[in-house]
């Protein structure tokens, strides 16, 4: 590894703030705004929480111009979601016992978890892999069966919505995904983790994770059905 920095990565002449960043340059300005712009916290998001993310967004924003930027938007991303944690039990903390109060990033997540603050069903962009996952054992049950034999095509079973949520159950995308975002934050704190353009399909999941917090369904209820 070289240990000079590429003039790419260094701090842009003037004359060059605005010159995309030759990595970015497979998207137009316009539409890498709109992709970041599409990403909306909900309004009972608590304005403390809500800044920090807008913040990160802008971030993204000139990661456009300075490639290296998407991790840095990342950790503002994830210290987002710890502030919206640590508010969320503060909001809830009356109505719930525990043996120990959190500390960590970790026992606030575990909270969220088990107070269903935060749910599978809730990661929106997991709803295909399930809904491919449950078609997938329907076609495997039919074949089973013997139903298919005489059949020279294998007809696409439709899906039913609580055949999803059960599926993203099994599955455990909130503890998996919710956790293994830690693991990332933890990584790029120390100044890890390497260089991706993975900045806004993060911000998206942060903002599913979000706004299960605090969308007006999820105030001071837990699903007992999970």
């Amino acid at each position: 590894m070289s240990k000079n920095i590429h003039p790419t990565d260094a701090l842009k002449p003037i004359d060059q703030v605005l010159v995309a960043d030759p990595r970015s340059k497979g998207f137009e300005l316009a539409e890498w705004h709109s992709r970041i712009a599409e990403i909306v916290l909900v309004e009972t998001t608590p304005i403390e929480v809500r800044q920090i993310f807008e913040n990160a967004k802008n971030i993204v924003l000139y990661a456009y111009f300075a490639y290296r930027l998407h991790q840095p938007a990342e950790i503002l991303g994830y210290t987002a979601l710890e502030k919206a944690l640590k508010l969320k039990f503060e909001l809830e903390q009356e109505n719930i016992i525990l043996e120990k109060y959190p500390k960590k990033l970790a026992d606030y997540m575990n909270v969220a978890l088990a107070q269903g603050w935060i749910k599978s069903e809730g990661y929106n962009s997991y709803r295909l892999l399930a809904s491919s996952r449950v078609q997938q054992k329907k076609i495997v049950e039919l074949i089973k069966s013997g139903a298919l034999d005489h059949q020279e095509s294998i007809p696409i079973p439709e899906t039913e919505e609580h055949e999803i949520i059960t599926e993203m159950r099994e599955m455990g995308i909130a503890e998996r995904v919710l956790h293994a975002g830690r693991h990332v934050r933890n990584i790029l704190a120390h100044g890890d983790g390497g260089l991706a353009p993975s900045a806004i399909s993060t911000l998206k999941k942060i903002a599913e994770e979000i706004n299960q917090l605090y969308s007006c369904s999820a105030y001071g209820t837990k699903d007992k059905t999970q």
